[in-house]
């Protein structure tokens, strides 16, 4: 809410400093920039994209417009070339890993069978007399 000041305050001022603040806020007015971050961060200049970006759109149209040409067998089609490269390219980075687990797999516990689940032991013949 905005409050106004008492007649004491303003007679207090001197008539240069009003006079003084009044044509500084004429003359910088015009001049100023405002800016929605305030005055204490920097204005940041904006920059055009680069050659990557544009190459990277055009590129992408391309595919993009491409792919909209294409009928429905032929999508689904590269859809799953692109699913089996993708799989491919997954089991060959982690063939060492796959290929220790094998090995682990094979060496202890793939061939031998699960141990019985414990049983009582049989009782002990009679004693012969």
């Amino acid at each position: 809410m905005a409050t106004r000041k008492s007649a004491t305050s303003r007679s207090t001022k001197s008539t240069s400093a009003r006079a003084r603040s009044t044509t500084r806020r004429a003359t910088t007015a015009g001049t100023r920039r405002r800016t929605s971050s305030g005055s204490l961060y920097p204005r940041r200049r904006t920059s055009r994209p680069g050659l990557p970006t544009t190459v990277g759109t055009a590129l992408g149209t391309l595919v993009v417009t491409t792919l909209l040409d294409l009928s429905w067998p032929v999508r689904l089609a590269l859809i799953a070339v692109v699913v089996v490269v993708g799989l491919a390219y997954v089991v060959w980075r982690h063939r060492g890993e796959i290929a220790a687990g094998a090995a682990t797999s094979a060496g202890t516990g793939a061939t031998e069978t699960p141990p019985a689940a414990e049983t009582p032991a049989p009782p002990a013949p009679p004693a012969q007399p």
